[in-house]
């Protein structure tokens, strides 16, 4: 079994680049690194979460793009072929931190990376009207509280390393877990509504259930949660540093 899962962790990987590339661009740009910058991100991976989000992950993170994940029911992710936006990776993370250390940069933005799911729980935001490409995104409470409540995954929760995701081109990038978005339901329609306090109802076989209406209702809010997020990084103001 371990060997056919990871075939297919990298079938989704390509397919994931494939969605978030545009034709023309559907081969990673950091195909490659050079060898001390790969060696870099792999040791960061391996070693302890920082307990504080410094100057340099908030910047890193204010930059980041927020792709949107094709596995399962689908869900926000740090874009794994363009993570700070279209063109060389490494040049725009040391622009954003200052540096000319290539090596420091592209460990800088692996530990944003991996502090993104803490900076949505560090952050806040108030409801409104932010800019976001060519029109203007609503963010609402509902938004906000169903970012607080999803559930991130790590390269090695997909069942792939860090080399795995170099090889092919990508950055080792967290996602959000396509299949349970929310916790524990695959029936993630529900688990939104128990979030936001809407009605769900117990049926005769245990199993809780809401409206066609509002599971509709809810399914377009989780779709919303892409930009939700890319607006919550680039304009949320941190509350405290530390984990």
């Amino acid at each position: 079994m371990a060997r056919l899962i990871q075939p297919m962790r990298r079938q989704l990987l390509r397919l994931a680049g494939a969605v978030l590339c545009s034709p023309v661009l559907a081969r990673a740009a950091d195909n490659d690194l050079p060898r001390a910058v790969r060696q870099r991100i792999v040791a960061t991976l391996d070693a302890p979460l920082p307990k504080i989000l410094n100057v340099q992950h908030l910047a890193l993170i204010r930059r980041f793009n927020i792709g949107w994940s094709p596995v399962e029911s689908g869900a926000p992710m740090l874009n794994p072929a363009y993570p700070l936006g279209k063109g060389d990776t490494v040049a725009l993370a040391m622009q954003a931190i200052a540096s000319k250390d290539a090596a420091l940069a592209a460990q800088r933005l692996m530990e944003a990376s991996l502090l993104l799911p803490h900076f949505v729980q560090m952050a806040d935001l108030k409801p409104g009207s932010y800019a976001n490409g060519k029109a203007p995104f609503t963010l609402t409470a509902r938004h906000l509280a169903l970012l607080r409540q999803q559930s991130w995954m790590t390269p090695e929760m997909l069942g792939m390393g860090a080399e795995d995701y170099l090889a092919e081109g990508y950055w080792p990038t967290p996602s959000v877990d396509g299949k349970r978005p929310y916790g524990d339901f695959t029936n993630y329609p529900v688990e939104m509504a128990q979030v936001l306090g809407l009605p769900v109802r117990q049926q005769a076989d245990g199993s809780l259930a809401i409206t066609p209406a509002l599971r509709s209702e809810m399914k377009a809010l989780h779709q919303q949660t892409m930009p939700a997020l890319q607006v919550f990084v680039r304009e949320a103001g941190l509350r405290r540093n530390t984990l």
